[in-house]
């Protein structure tokens, strides 16, 4: 832009150098008698229209350059050039009241901020880096404050029909739940919900389809990294701690989801998948047992999937077995399961009602420790940016003798921005 201003600047010294050559010109003429006064001021007026007429035309130009070149970013340093910035917001307001005289909540909160940037290099390689504004639970601050942190920060390698990622990347399951399941923003998913497995690591993974892809109309409303026409794979090897630990042992965690698609040319049932997902490692955190003390206990996760996608509606259920967690100081065997769907309103598309259904045994050895949790909630998209929702939840204790904690009932007001 600085160079087309120098250009119309610069442009415009011949045009007057040669309006006053004219003057001088017709000036003589007119002295010496071959043209009269009259005639003197109709040239010059000519000369003068001819010379705004292509200063217009030089000056319309560099405009219509400068056009054409903005939306190329080619205002901007070449190593500038070519990032995308995307933002993530969960935002409510909640009221949560506990029996028994438990303590009670009134707040608005900021459940996450993600702010990313992304880059493609090559058709090959390209980067991520997500940074997370959360409301801190840590006890350093008493949980009263908004912390900043990395979600994910990786290489994305496209090489060989398969994805790559390296570094601070997501977990196969979470990454899975949340390509079929857009109510994030009311709670966790599953195994991040309980605990036993965070929704970023840092590691190494990759991913892939077989079959190719699913039709560009299932595409519009299902993630294309999940739509195998007849299925997919995501292997990983990871710390094992999640992003906001740090790791404590040289142990690493190995995880793997395979995921098939029976059906798909029949048009109600091409939403259909059946997954499985498991992940085997140690604890970040040793046994507090007596003698355990230097071990770290077994870490393994076990999780069967169904889930029927379709434009107007999404069902989905897991059952969940297993040991451990990413920071427990035992190896209790565990099991839960889920059932969540949507249903989009006919003739109102735009508005959903929503539901969850999970129960949760944290040690099946021992009797009345599980709890169940239901949710209830609605939700309209006024674009494909924003999504505003309410929701109930309501969690009961099997035994608050055996638990130690209260049942309770939360009401929710909120919004996902994503873009």
């Amino acid at each position: 832009m600085t160079l087309g201003c120098f250009w119309v600047w610069g442009s415009r010294t011949p045009l007057w150098a040669g309006e006053m050559d004219a003057m001088h010109l017709l000036n003589l003429l007119q002295k010496k008698g071959v043209i009269t006064q009259e005639e003197a001021n109709e040239l010059l007026n000519e000369v003068r229209s001819n010379a705004v007429n292509e200063k217009k035309e030089i000056t319309t130009a560099v405009k219509e350059d400068i056009k054409k070149e903005a939306p190329k970013g080619s205002e901007l340093p070449k190593a500038l050039q070519g990032f995308k910035f995307g933002s993530t917001i969960f935002s409510e307001w909640n009221a949560k009241s506990e029996n028994n005289g438990g303590p009670s909540t009134n707040s608005f909160k900021l459940n996450r901020g993600y702010a990313t940037l992304t880059k493609d290099f090559n058709p090959w390689l390209g980067m991520n880096i997500t940074s997370d504004l959360f409301t801190s639970v840590d006890a350093n601050d008493k949980g009263n404050g908004l912390e900043l942190r990395l979600k994910y920060a990786y290489a994305n390698l496209t090489l060989g029909g398969t994805t790559t990622q390296l570094g601070l990347i997501p977990t196969p399951s979470d990454a899975y739940d949340s390509a079929i399941w857009p109510y994030r923003v009311q709670g966790k998913n599953l195994l991040d919900d309980l605990g036993i497995q965070a929704s970023a690591d840092l590691g190494v993974s990759n991913q892939g389809v077989f079959g190719g892809y699913m039709d560009d109309d299932y595409l519009k409303f299902a993630s294309k990294p999940y739509a195998g026409k007849w299925g997919g794979y995501w292997l990983g090897i990871f710390n094992g701690a999640g992003y906001d630990q740090t790791e404590a042992n040289t142990d690493k965690a190995i995880s793997g989801l395979v995921y098939f698609r029976p059906a798909p040319m029949v048009p109600i049932l091409k939403g259909l998948q059946l997954a499985y997902y498991g992940n085997y490692g140690k604890s970040n955190s040793n046994f507090t047992a007596a003698g355990r003390t230097s071990d770290y206990p077994d870490w393994q996760v076990n999780m069967a999937q169904i889930s029927l996608q379709h434009q107007l509606f999404t069902l989905m259920g897991q059952y969940y077995w297993g040991k451990g967690t990413k920071t427990s100081t035992e190896d209790n065997s565990r099991s839960g399961y889920l059932a969540s769907g949507f249903l989009c309103i006919p003739g109102a598309e735009k508005l959903r009602v929503f539901g969850k259904y999970y129960y949760y045994d944290p040690n099946t050895d021992k009797s009345n420790d599980g709890y169940t949790t239901y949710v209830a909630g609605l939700s309209y998209d006024v674009s494909k940016e924003f999504m505003p929702f309410v929701a109930y939840e309501h969690r009961d204790y099997e035994s608050k003798s055996v638990s130690g904690k209260n049942n309770y009932d939360m009401f929710q007001v909120g919004f996902q921005f994503k873009f």
